[in-house]
């Protein structure tokens, strides 16, 4: 049988604030890491919220800054464990314990990478292809 994960306690505390398991009022906090523009800033989300309002307060975090809002066949995407977060009903403590990175993502519909420079978006090189 597969192990299964412990869901930590609203009332216990880690190792300090940002660390794996800490809680500050039912809030768990971590990173997200915007790829497309190379620097991170902390988020903060509590731990029974559904997945869905974690994505809108992530969406809402990124439109606040520059670049902000993005040429029409450009979108979004958050990363998690190296796989996208999908809108659910699941809480956040069920996938997250804090302490974690998540990755914010420029994509095209042919899914292909973008990153954000000089005022620009360009498509990221894709590894082990010559160009």
């Amino acid at each position: 049988m597969p192990p299964v994960r412990t869901l930590s306690r609203r009332n216990v505390r880690g190792r300090g604030w940002h660390k794996k398991g800490y809680r500050e009022g039912g809030n768990l906090f971590f990173q997200l890491k915007r790829t497309y523009a190379n620097f991170s800033r902390t988020h903060e989300v509590n731990e029974n919220e559904t997945i869905t309002n974690l994505i809108l307060s992530m969406h809402g975090d990124i439109m606040g800054e520059d670049p902000g809002s993005l040429p029409e066949d450009l979108h979004y995407e958050f990363h998690f464990r190296r796989n996208c977060l999908y809108p659910s009903d699941d809480m956040v403590k069920t996938i997250m314990d804090g302490g974690e990175t998540v990755y914010a993502k420029v994509f095209d519909d042919e899914r292909n990478e973008y990153i954000y420079e000089d005022c620009e978006w360009y498509a990221k090189p894709k590894r082990g292809r010559a160009q």
